[in-house]
């Protein structure tokens, strides 16, 4: 069983209140309480990729996966809980208060229709493992690049090992795909690179916590690097070597620009 995450900052605390971290306590409150609200919010968004991994795992045993595949995903489910739970606790030691579970909330599954059966859950692997948690890991990692926050370091960090587990659960079903299925992906990988990012890519305005690089939060200018670097280097380049055809997804990331 693992042990109490903080205790990668703070061996000697039991519980996360009691973990030390100067670079939170030289916070106003007020600074504080900003980044409380953007640990908190991050909370309720980490369950809700939990519920996600939850709908795929339920795909993929109604349609067939290798048994790698089906562990890592259904595993998911529990990182991020986890992730949700870390989250929180980083909130609550920002405020300096108890911790707050995340309030109950709607979760939309895409559709993406005319997409049926075993095509359905490859397009739900896809962009929650090949896109989502591929582009999450270089975000994480770019973060923690800037992070001095002990606890802020710690939490980013579990995150990650967990993280890339479950980018390299996308890779490995592609690998079992048959060259039908992947004949049919080059037009839905663009429109779900484009359905994930489009929005991101495009916003202007500050990133949530941008002047805290200290806690590891992104500026708007260096998340948007830091995505199209993970497009560029990892991602795009990940199809091509599962033998899927990325010419419409060069064409969009192109025109993202």
């Amino acid at each position: 069983m693992r042990g109490a995450w903080w205790t990668r900052a703070d061996a000697s605390a039991k519980t996360i209140a009691e973990a030390r971290d100067a670079e939170i306590d030289a916070l106003s409150q007020g600074d504080r309480d900003a980044l409380a609200a953007i640990w908190q919010n991050r909370g309720g968004l980490e369950l809700q990729v939990g519920s996600g991994f939850a709908a795929i795992s339920r795909e993929l045993v109604e349609h067939g996966a290798a048994r790698a595949v089906l562990e890592i995903v259904s595993q998911a489910v529990r990182d991020e809980v986890r992730h949700a739970e870390i989250s929180v606790e980083l909130a609550a030691r920002y405020r300096g208060t108890e911790v707050i579970w995340p309030q109950p909330t709607k979760v939309h599954i895409p559709e993406l229709a005319p997409a049926q059966g075993s095509l359905l859950a490859t397009l739900h692997v896809i962009a929650m493992c090949c896109v989502n948690e591929t582009v999450a890991c270089a975000v994480l990692e770019a973060a923690l690049s800037r992070a001095r926050s002990p606890l802020v370091r710690a939490g980013l960090q579990s995150i990650l090992s967990d993280e890339i587990d479950h980018a390299r659960a996308g890779w490995a079903h592609l690998a079992t795909l048959d060259a039908a299925t992947k004949r049919v992906l080059p037009n839905w990988i663009k429109r779900l690179l484009a359905g994930k990012l489009d929005a991101l890519l495009a916003e202007e305005a500050p990133m949530p916590g941008e002047g805290f690089p200290d806690h590891g939060m992104l500026s708007r200018e260096a998340f948007r690097e830091t995505v199209r670097a993970a497009l560029d280097d990892v991602v795009l380049p990940g199809f091509e070597r599962a033998g899927i055809d990325t010419g419409p997804a060069r064409d969009w990331a192109q025109s993202s620009r």
